[in-house]
């Protein structure tokens, strides 16, 4: 009968010895990398799940655009905030909710629709998942704006501004920055 130690005591474990020595570096050069492969592969789909399943928004810049200003008519700001792409909608969800508590939401529902009036439309060739709408806005007066508890002064005059909205893979548009 064979036992290991006879087989390395002879000249015949030494195949052996290489096939073991060539199996265990196939396995770090070619098994191990696969399989890191395969984990971030894993990992970029779970990343980017959320792009690929979310349904808020419209067929067209313009409708995502509507159906934000619907959502925030009728008082429903959870929804409305569902509209911006998912790196943004925790921050409007409570930029919303303060607008509503302090009763500025109205006015923002207003300044929304009247900006639509006026913007025009900047396609890139480049980038054809992306989208702008440029519009100048006036300030009749200087004054003064409460951004995230700084005063900064905001003199009187004439600013340039853009909406801009971003496709996502489940074929929505989804607004990207007001």
């Amino acid at each position: 009968m064979l036992s290991w130690r006879s087989i390395f005591k002879s000249w015949a474990g030494v195949p052996v010895l290489i096939l073991v020595a060539l199996a265990v570096v196939w396995v770090f050069t070619n098994g191990l990398p696969v399989y890191k492969n395969w984990q971030a592969k894993r990992a970029y789909e779970k990343l980017s799940e959320p792009y690929y399943s979310d349904i808020y928004g419209g067929k067209t810049p313009e409708e995502t655009y509507d159906m934000f200003i619907d959502a925030l008519k009728k008082g429903d700001v959870e929804l409305a905030s569902k509209y911006f792409v998912v790196e943004k909608q925790g921050d409007w969800l409570k930029t919303l909710t303060e607008y509503e508590r302090e009763s500025v939401i109205k006015s923002f529902i207003e300044e929304l629709e009247n900006t639509k009036k006026i913007w025009k439309k900047v396609e890139s060739n480049k980038y054809p998942d992306l989208v702008s709408f440029e519009y100048l806005v006036e300030v009749k007066n200087d004054s003064t704006v409460d951004l995230e508890g700084q005063q900064i002064n905001v003199p009187k005059g004439n600013y340039a501004n853009e909406a801009m909205f971003q496709k996502y893979p489940s074929g929505v548009w989804k607004i990207e920055g007001l």
